[in-house]
C-alpha cells in the first residue's frame, strides 16, 4: 500500500451516475504510474492500471491491466528518466518522433508537461483514445486523467488532442 499516493488522488465526474478516481503510485513505479477505479451509484465498474517502469533495455515501459489482467506491455523506445528528471524538463522540451509529433506537441500544451511526459501519455493512451466516441472518451478522459493528477490541468483539451488530423 505505500505505492499509493491516496492524498494525490483526484476524482472525476462524467456524468450519467459515473465516477472515476485516479490514484497515483510512486515508489518502484514512474510518476506517470496510476490506478483509476471507475465507479456507477456505489458500484465499481472496472479498474484501470498503468504501470510505469524501467526495462532491461533502459526504456520506460508501459503496463496496462484492466480488472486486474495485463492487457499491453509495451517497450515504448523512450530512454528512462527519473521522476526528479522528467520534472525539471521545460514544458515541451523531450522526445518527440516525427509519427507523433504534432500529437505530442498539442498535449505539451494542453496539460503543461514536458516533451516526453507527452510521449508517454501517447504511449499509454493511444489505444482508448485513437478513435474517440461518446463511449470511448470517459475512457480516454480516465487515461489521460492519471497524467492530469501530474500536472494539475484539466483534461478536455487533452483529450481533443487526439482528435486532431
Amino acid at each position: 500500500m505505500s505505492a499509493f499516493a491516496f492524498a494525490e488522488s483526484k476524482v472525476y465526474d462524467i456524468g450519467g451516475g459515473v465516477t472515476f478516481v485516479t490514484v497515483p503510485l510512486h515508489g518502484d513505479y514512474s510518476l506517470t504510474s496510476n490506478v483509476t477505479v471507475f465507479f456507477q451509484n456505489d458500484t465499481v465498474l472496472q479498474t484501470n492500471e498503468s504501470l510505469v517502469t524501467k526495462n532491461f533495455l533502459g526504456n520506460f515501459q508501459v503496463n496496462k491491466y484492466l480488472n486486474g489482467v495485463s492487457t499491453t506491455s509495451t517497450d515504448t523506445g523512450i530512454a528512462y528518466k527519473t521522476d526528479e528528471q522528467m520534472l525539471a524538463e521545460k514544458t515541451g522540451s523531450g522526445i518527440q518522433p516525427m509519427g507523433m509529433k504534432k500529437l505530442v506537441a498539442c498535449l505539451t500544451v494542453a496539460l503543461g508537461v514536458s516533451g516526453t511526459l507527452a510521449t508517454l501519455i501517447v504511449a499509454s493512451c493511444a489505444t482508448v483514445c485513437g478513435a474517440l466516441t461518446p463511449v470511448t472518451a470517459p475512457v480516454c478522459a480516465a487515461c489521460i486523467g492519471g497524467f492530469a493528477v501530474i500536472s494539475g490541468v484539466g483534461i478536455t483539451g487533452a483529450v481533443a488532442c487526439f482528435n486532431m488530423k
